[in-house]
């Protein structure tokens, strides 16, 4: 049986090693599955004289002692055995877990992803591949339906993942591969693992998976190890179908900085529970992170971007705010409380430049100008409608619509405001042009501003 693993591998890595790496590195743990993946990636990188050589890394976090030293001096006799390049790196995360909601297992793997990137950077590859297997990937999927998850977490692990901020992909070859044969197949090359012996210990979820409930589920279902890859198959095949639609609808968003707002069109394209996956989808783009982010949360989110919440806001984990407007949704930053604002009177000469809040306002005409704040109850020019209505039905909250800025003529009547329709051949184009002027903008106005008028360009 563990024959078949050189070929799992082997085909594996001709698909997914890029033209022209010249290296990739193993992230070697000294337990059986980093061991086997190590041989046989070596295996693999020296059957043919063009492939990309192997190297290894080990992350000594410092915990454990002596048995976190006796990992790093196994790790090393392995690599020598092996011939393979070694990088060793200590990253103590003690530290990192004494903060406020930080486990051990988080800081571990936090630090272990940044010291990937570092390595993998610094011997001018992208890619790094990790021990894995189906075992793993089975108590995975069982840990996620214990916590609640939807299809999304039913994928698991993926076979190829990528840390966008370190253009760094992470592959696991021997996903589809049980442990068992693993075992075997380093018994037949005659290299061993080393047990983390923290892995017999009872305090962590993951650990009482494996010692209690996967042995419990095998003596219902012996096969039921195969069950859950299977059921993790399938939630991938069916999570594209989902993920072509969530990425449908997120065309159809506005990012910038921190903040992402959905239009109504993006409910006609998802439904039911994807939904939730969009949502979930919009708050890791405009944050870089989940933060927190719970089923709890996700449920109050659809009801608010539905329209069946009772409120027209929710505060989320990570200091953000989800608002309701129009039929859109924002999702940003909790807006800091203001005082009252003063409303602005500005002149603008023929050509000039004026920076407000983060955006350079630039007259397009040749008179002067006057810019001033929407009064109460203004129309639109032409129209019976009023500019403040017209505002909410795009999606802009109150409050950024009380400071709106509109152009004036000389008797003080409205003639231009930002994100005004085109009403025909008979109203004039804008008198002014609006850009960024500061990259770093997060002013809740300026973000409408350039939100209102990017949609009517479209």
């Amino acid at each position: 049986m563990a024959n078949s693993l050189p070929a799992t591998v082997s085909g594996f890595m001709t698909g997914i090693v890029p033209a022209g790496l010249k290296c990739f590195v193993v992230a070697l743990s000294g337990g059986a599955d980093s061991v086997a993946l190590l041989s046989l990636c070596t295996r693999w990188s020296r059957a043919q004289g063009d492939r990309p050589r192997c190297e290894a890394l080990h992350v000594h976090h410092g915990l454990r002692g002596e048995e976190a030293d006796r990992d790093a001096g196994h790790c090393a006799q392995v690599c020598s055995q092996l011939q393979v390049p070694l990088h060793v790196v200590s990253e103590p995360i003690e530290m990192a877990a004494s903060s406020p909601g930080v486990s051990i297992e988080t800081a571990g793997r936090d630090a272990r992803r940044r010291r990937f990137a570092e390595i993998c950077r610094a011997r001018s590859t992208s890619l790094l591949l990790t021990g894995h297997h189906g075992d793993d990937q089975a108590e995975t999927v069982l840990g996620n339906l214990l916590r609640g998850c939807g299809l999304r977490g039913l994928r698991a692990m993926q076979g190829v993942s990528h840390i966008d901020s370190s253009q760094l992909t992470i592959a696991r070859p021997l996903l589809t591969c049980f442990r068992s044969e693993i075992e075997q197949y380093l018994e037949e090359v005659g290299l061993e693992g080393i047990e983390d012996l923290s892995n017999r210990s009872r305090d962590h979820r993951r650990n009482r998976i494996r010692i209690d409930l996967l042995p419990m589920l095998k003596r219902e279902s012996p096969e039921v190890v195969s069950h859950l890859l299977a059921l993790s198959d399938e939630a991938k095949m069916r999570w594209n179908i989902v993920q072509g639609r969530i990425d449908s609808a997120l065309q159809l968003a506005h990012l910038a900085g921190s903040r992402i707002s959905l239009p109504p069109e993006c409910w006609k394209i998802v439904e039911g529970p994807e939904v939730g996956d969009l949502l979930r989808q919009a708050v890791l783009l405009a944050s870089g992170e989940e933060g927190g982010l719970n089923r709890e949360h996700l449920t109050s989110l659809e009801r608010l971007a539905t329209g069946t919440s009772r409120s027209a806001s929710l505060d989320l984990p990570g200091a953000r705010r989800a608002m309701r407007c129009g039929g859109w949704l924002h999702i940003g930053p909790t807006p800091e409380v203001q005082p009252a604002a003063t409303p602005i009177r500005i002149q603008m000469e023929p050509g000039s430049h004026r920076v407000m809040q983060g955006i350079e306002w630039t007259s397009l005409v040749d008179h002067p100008l006057t810019i001033r704040t929407l009064y109460r109850g203004e129309k639109c020019p032409g129209r019976q409608a009023t500019i403040d209505e017209e505002l909410r039905i795009r999606g802009v909250p109150p409050g950024p619509r009380k400071e709106w800025p509109l152009v004036v003529d000389p008797s003080d009547s409205v003639c231009w405001y930002a994100g005004e329709e085109d009403a025909g051949s008979d109203r004039p184009s804008a008198p002014v042009s609006l850009q960024v002027a500061d990259p770093d903008l997060q002013q809740e106005l300026s973000y409408h501003l350039l939100r209102i008028l990017a949609r009517s360009r479209r």
